[in-house]
């Protein structure tokens, strides 16, 4: 079954869809609906239908936002979608999905300690996940545009 069948029942989240090379669908949706939108995926496939692999956060300073692309493997097949949203460069604050996806555990983290992002409800955020100690007492975020590191 195609990505866009299995994500039917998910359409009213979307507020606009695309795709990027290789042929892989991109669906933006509002950053406060990803805890019911992560929650009724869980719901539509099961808790083994997908997996998050990566959480992918981009520091666009000329707009003004961080966008936030989920990767989603949709199982069995294999097909990954781009769950896409933008959140305030000034206040990038998103709702965790941890507890509903385990797998996007790490990417959380990652994107707080790099790029500053707070995933409201995620316990486990802290400075040197991946940054180093002498960024971290910078109080620098590594992959912000306008790092001084």
């Amino acid at each position: 079954m195609a990505a866009a069948e299995k994500l039917k029942p998910l359409e009213g989240f979307f507020t606009r869809k695309g795709s990027i090379l290789p042929n892989r669908p991109v669906l933006e949706f509002k950053p406060e609906d990803v805890r019911r939108l992560f929650a009724e995926l869980v719901k539509a496939l099961g808790p083994d239908g997908f997996f998050v692999s990566t959480i992918a956060a981009t520091d666009l300073p000329e707009e003004g936002r961080v966008r936030l692309d989920y990767f989603v493997v949709l199982l069995p097949e294999e097909e990954t979608v781009v769950l896409r949203t933008h959140l305030p460069r000034d206040k990038p604050v998103i709702e965790s999905v941890s507890d509903l996806v385990p797998g996007a555990l790490p990417g959380e983290c990652e994107a707080y300690d790099l790029l500053g992002v707070v995933f409201e409800g995620n316990a486990h955020l802290r400075r040197g996940f991946l940054a180093p100690e002498d960024v971290v007492e910078l109080g620098e975020y590594p992959l912000r545009k306008d790092s001084k590191v």
